[in-house]
Parts: structure tokens; C-alpha cells; sequence
């Protein structure tokens, strides 16, 4: 859709809710409206209602926080919801995730150790400007068939045996729907949550503020220097990827959108940065001045370009259920909000919607749903805790460590493209059976990941020397880059549970060499001529690692690791930066 034709085509129903639907959705915004497309596709019979308070299309640029897809979730909208024709042409292409880690006061950009890719991703991905994604949405889920109103307050649910009733309040006037499915996506209203006592809290307490710079922005006019430019194989790749800045505590997003404007984040622990040095305009602009001279110059001098300033304090959260076998569920952010960081919002929205697909598909269908709903309601809480607490709970004191933010980087992508991007990819993700028949790689993996992130913590309690002037391709190791590029080849079943056995090695291998490369840059560590890691070098939790058969007499050498692990020999070593 162009810019010009925003809100010219129709995008809600013209007509009054009827008495009684298949599925209420409660709420029209990326989880609701991705919700009604996915399902209408997967079952064109099914009748749907989907109920938004907002009245009108939504605004491009200045609307929600911009949203940065990766592998799953641009398959997600691209192929599951058919949307490759709109990515393609109305969205940005993504050059994946990109990371600048801190260099004395940070004046000099160049200087900074840099994390990324050379050139646009052979598995796409796509920066997201919500308003316009979201009126596509709308109006996709109008031509489908499905029921959506704007201008649509829910004011009450009550939850029944055989049907649910939704009372709403409609430009004024009261009406109710009943429906066998209630399905809540009305965000942070969070209406299911609140009413069934479902909140949870988490122990990551991080706070956001940012805002949209008209005009956009490219930190490649930072830099006068060739070589540092010369680093891309293609033009303008920087400027394409969700750049992050990179500080002890901290981190900064810079998003581009395709309407023109530039979406400015900062994502900040309070106990190295506290919110009200955040919280306003004012104060945030002076911490960017502070902490990002270079962005907080520019923003500065353009600052009557400024078009919005949103925040949020304290934004993870978690929750007790999200789907249950009475027949509601919740999607998005009116369930669990993780954190921004690696961009992880739309696939928990692709995860959950499709986990929601199957359980209504299956009980329409004449299924008992009562076990199937306990199990995915299990699988789905149970990812969101594991990336809680392994990839964010007190990780953001590391954020400054460039050493050992690179080493949990390579760590963090591998595990995602072998483990989580993988089935979803070949359409596994809600295959209870597969689930079972994979379960030993999956604790294997997890139970080794778990070693992981104590070893990264402990890493930077005792190694926080700086780095400059490097860059570290993310396709510079290729036996781990073949993880990504594998979710571009569809797997038959028995072929996807060698290629789990296969990446569980793999992944085996990668700690045990990331171990050693801790050990041996630690002071005192030290491996033995066997190439054999000598846990009592260092104090790494060693006992852990042996408890895990990673270092048993007869285990893996390093030199064996490193044999399956094509590549990662030159990881935090031998080609890039040296401490100063």
C-alpha cells in the first residue's frame, strides 16, 4: 500500500457485529490481526470477530515502537500469513542485527569492536513500520472474510461452557457477541490477565524510551575512513540492520522505517541507569549526549525533527497461562513481554498465534483439546522462561564486554537458528510427536546452554579489558552460518531429527571451545598439550561442566571441538581486536 492510499481502502467492517461467532478476538493490532488472517487461511469457514479501540487506520512512522522481524517471524508474516508481496515492496529489507560495543568515550564510531553482517541476509528478515503493516493487516482480514470493528471498546468478558460473551461499547453504543473461542490481544490492557489473576512477575526489572527522527538517519556519514567502510560488500547495509549501541547496562536501538522516519530506543538497567535519566525528552536526549556523543549530537541538531517520545517503565512481564482447554487464549504482549533486544516480540506473536491455530482447528474439528492445551501452554511458558532467565535475567552489567558479548552472540544465534528457527521452518513447532521424539537433543542443548550463561556471567567478572577497531563478520565461522542458511532448505521428518542430533554436536562443541577461549584469557589459564581444557586453571564452574560429561577423561579435546566447529578456532583470538 503507498503512502498515498493509507486509509483510503476500507479496513473495517461497515456493517454492525453479528450475535454469535466461532472466535472473538479482543484487539486489532500485529498479534489480533495476524491472529484473524492465520486463521481464516488455515479454516475459511470459521466466522471472526476482532474488536479494536482504535477508531481509524493506525498513523505510519509515529505509531507503537517500529518492529524489527528476524528469521521466524519474517517467515511468519511472508509465508504463513502471505505477505511476501508487502514486505517486499512497502517494508525495508533487514540486514540482520548489528552491534557496536563501547570504545573510551564513544566519540568515534570506527573505533567501536563492530558485530554484523557484510551484506543482506540470505534467510530474510525485514524492518517493520507498524502503522503501515498493521493497516495492511486490516484491510487483508476485511477481503478474507473476518469481522473487524474500529472504534470498538470491550468493556466486559464472561467466560462460559459451551460459548463466551464479549460486551463492547461501539462509537458510543452497546452491543455484545458471544463465541466459542476468546482469544485476548488487546496488549498491555492485558483484559483475560487481569480478570483471571494471571499476572506473573519476572526478575528483569529494564526500562525503554525512544522516539522517531524524521528524515532518517545513517551512521555511515560518521565515518570519513575507507578501510572502515570498505568492511561491506554492499552499499548501505549498516544503515538496513537494527543497529545496536552497545554500554555497560545499555544498549540502543536504531531501526529504520520505511515511511522515512528513524526509530530511536533506549533500553536501559536502572541499576547503572536509572529511569528518570530516561524518562523525559530532556533527559534522554541529555544521556544520549552522555553515553552516545555521536547519536546525541545528531539528534540534537535536528531535534525539531523529534515526532514522538514514548516510554515504558519495568516492561518485562510473565503470566501464570496462555492458552487453556475452556477455549481462550492469549497473544502478545496481553500475555508475556520478554525483551527487545533480539527482537523477539513478532516470534512469540508467531509462535503463540500458531500454537492458538492448532488448538481451534483441532476443537472444531471434534478433538478433545484438554491435554494438547496443557502441553503447548507447558512448551510455550516454558521458552519464555528459558530465554528470561538464560539470555537476559543480570546480563546487561556484560553489554559493555565486547570479548564476552561476541563469544555469547555466536552462542545465542546458534542456538536460536538450530533449536528454535528450525522446526518452525518445516512447520514442526506444534508437532507434539516431534517434540517427543527430539526431547533428549532439546535438554541435551538446554542443559548445556544453561552451563553457557553462568560461563558468560562469570567471564566478565573476571575479564572487562576493552577492545577497539574490529569487526567480526557473523558469517566468518562456517560450520555455525550453516545454520542459518539451513532454515532455507525444507527437511522431511526423519531428515530434521538427524540434522537435531547433528546441530546437538554441533552446539556441544561450540561451549566446550568457548570454554577454553575463557581459560585461556583469563589470567593464569591454561590448556595442557592434549589440548585438553584444565578446568583448574580457572573458576568457571568447572564442576558444572564435568557434571554435564563436558569434561569427562576421554570427552571432547579442544582440537576436536574446533574439527566440528569449522571456524570458530579464529573466534575471540586470532583475528580480531586485542585488548588496549
Amino acid at each position: 500500500m503507498k503512502d498515498s492510499e493509507a486509509g483510503q481502502r476500507s479496513s473495517v467492517s461497515s456493517r454492525w457485529p453479528e450475535e454469535s461467532y466461532d472466535v472473538a478476538i479482543l484487539g486489532g493490532g500485529l498479534a489480533g490481526l495476524s491472529l484473524g488472517l492465520q486463521l481464516k487461511g488455515a479454516r475459511p469457514e470459521t466466522s471472526i470477530f476482532i474488536a479494536e479501540r482504535r477508531k481509524g487506520p493506525a498513523p505510519e512512522a509515529a505509531f507503537k515502537v517500529g518492529e524489527s522481524t528476524v528469521e521466524m517471524s519474517a517467515r511468519y508474516f511472508s509465508e504463513t500469513l502471505g505477505l511476501k508481496d508487502h514486505l517486499e515492496t512497502e517494508q525495508l529489507e533487514k540486514a540482520g542485527l548489528r552491534f557496536f560495543f563501547p570504545a573510551g568515550d564513544n566519540s568515534d564510531i570506527s573505533q567501536r569492536v563492530e558485530w554484523g553482517a557484510k551484506a543482506l541476509l540470505p534467510v530474510k528478515a525485514y524492518q517493520l513500520d507498524r502503522g503501515r503493516f498493521e493497516n495492511e493487516l486490516a484491510e487483508r482480514n476485511v477481503a478474507a472474510g473476518n469481522d473487524l470493528f474500529d472504534d470498538c471498546r470491550v468493556e466486559e468478558v464472561e467466560l462460559g461452557d459451551e460459548s463466551h460473551t464479549v460486551s463492547y461499547s461501539r462509537a458510543g453504543e452497546p452491543g455484545t457477541v458471544t463465541a466459542r473461542w476468546v482469544v485476548d490481544a488487546s496488549g498491555w490492557a492485558g483484559l483475560l490477565k487481569k480478570k483471571l489473576g494471571l499476572e506473573k512477575e519476572v526478575e528483569h526489572t529494564i526500562n525503554s524510551a525512544w522516539f522517531r527522527l524524521a528524515g532518517g538517519l545513517d551512521i555511515d556519514t560518521w565515518v570519513d575512513d575507507p578501510a572502515w567502510h570498505d568492511r561491506m560488500e554492499q552499499p548501505g547495509v549498516r544503515k538496513l540492520s537494527t543497529n545496536h549501541l552497545m554500554g555497560q547496562g545499555y544498549w540502543v536501538w536504531l531501526i529504520p522505517l520505511s515511511s522515512g522516519p528513524i526509530s530511536i530506543g533506549i533500553v536501559a538497567d536502572p541499576r547503572f541507569h536509572p529511569y528518570e535519566e530516561i524518562s523525559t525528552l530532556d533527559a534522554a536526549l541529555a544521556w544520549l549526549k552522555r553515553h552516545e556523543p555521536q547519536l546525541g549530537a545528531e539528534v540534537e541538531r535536528r531535534r525539531d525533527q523529534v515526532e514522538d517520545f514514548l516510554r515504558v517503565e519495568d516492561f518485562a512481564y510473565g503470566c501464570t497461562r496462555v492458552f487453556s482447554p475452556d477455549r481462550w487464549a492469549l497473544t502478545g504482549i496481553a500475555g508475556v513481554f520478554l525483551d527487545p533486544f533480539y527482537s523477539p516480540g513478532s516470534d512469540f506473536i508467531a509462535q503463540g498465534n500458531t500454537f492458538i491455530t492448532d488448538l481451534i482447528l483441532r476443537d472444531f474439528a471434534g478433538e478433545a483439546i484438554l491435554r494438547r492445551a496443557l502441553q503447548l501452554d507447558a512448551a510455550f511458558l516454558g521458552r519464555f522462561e528459558t530465554a528470561l532467565r538464560g539470555t537476559y535475567t543480570n546480563c546487561y552489567k556484560l553489554f559493555g564486554n565486547a570479548r564476552v558479548m561476541t563469544a555469547k552472540l555466536l552462542w545465542e544465534f546458534a542456538l536460536y537458528w538450530a533449536t528454535v528457527a528450525l522446526p518452525f521452518f518445516n512447520d514442526k513447532m506444534q508437532d507434539l510427536d516431534f517434540a517427543a521424539a527430539t526431547a533428549d537433543e532439546f535438554k541435551r542443548v538446554f542443559a548445556v546452554s544453561s552451563r553457557m550463561e553462568h560461563l558468560f556471567r562469570d567471564w566478565h567478572e573476571l575479564d572487562q579489558g576493552e577492545w577497539r577497531s574490529a569487526f567480526i563478520a557473523n558469517s566468518s565461522f562456517p560450520g555455525l552460518w550453516r545454520l542459518h542458511t539451513d532454515l532455507q532448505t525444507p527437511l522431511d521428518e526423519e531428515a530434521l531429527k538427524a540434522k537435531y542430533v547433528e546441530n546437538a554436536e554441533l552446539l556441544e562443541a561450540l561451549a566446550i571451545v568457548l570454554f577454553s577461549k575463557a581459560a585461556e584469557r583469563l589470567p593464569n589459564g591454561s590448556i595442557d598439550a592434549e589440548a585438553k581444557i584444565n578446568p583448574a586453571a580457572i573458576s568457571l564452574k568447572p564442576d558444572q561442566w564435568e557434571k554435564d560429561g563436558l569434561l569427562a577423561p576421554g570427552g571432547m579435546t579442544v582440537a576436536e571441538a574446533r574439527a566440528i566447529v569449522p571456524g570458530v578456532e579464529r573466534m575471540l583470538l586470532d583475528e580480531i581486536a586485542q585488548p588496549v
